[in-house]
């Protein structure tokens, strides 16, 4: 968002007045069909097109402004990292990291009692098998 310091004449027929505020919206240059062929069509490929190669770079492009720019960058991009820090503290402060050399071999031990199990099985006629099992632990 940008502030008019004093009245602004754009183009032809428009006149910013002084201290009104302009929001560009810079993800519009994306949809110039004298910049990109298709520019209204979905194409995400439309980056990796040869011919998009100098204007994919977004240093010195003019035409590559997906999220904006400079300190209006992304309004989303502080929650991003915001939520990004907030995992990795969960993250480093919940799990123990361990190298290689301390990995721990986890032993299985037997139970102490075995199960014992209880089958019974009965077929029908020819409509089909019922089949019944009953386990017991003990």
């Amino acid at each position: 968002m940008r502030e008019a310091k004093e009245d602004i004449q754009y183009q032809v027929d428009f006149v910013i007045p002084k201290e009104c505020f302009v929001v560009p919206f810079l993800s519009a240059v994306h949809l110039d069909e004298n910049v990109y062929n298709g520019a209204l069509n979905f194409n995400p490929w439309r980056w990796m097109e040869p011919e998009n190669e100098e204007k994919r770079n977004r240093r010195t492009s003019p035409f590559y402004a997906p999220f904006g720019g400079g300190a209006r960058f992304c309004p989303g991009a502080e929650l991003a990292r915001l939520q990004i820090a907030l995992f990795l503290r969960y993250f480093v402060t919940t799990y123990r990291l361990l190298n290689e050399v301390e990995k721990r071999q986890f032993q299985l031990r037997r139970s102490l009692r075995r199960l014992r199990t209880r089958c019974s099985r009965s077929v029908l006629s020819s409509s089909g098998t019922e089949e019944r099992c009953r386990q017991r632990g003990i």
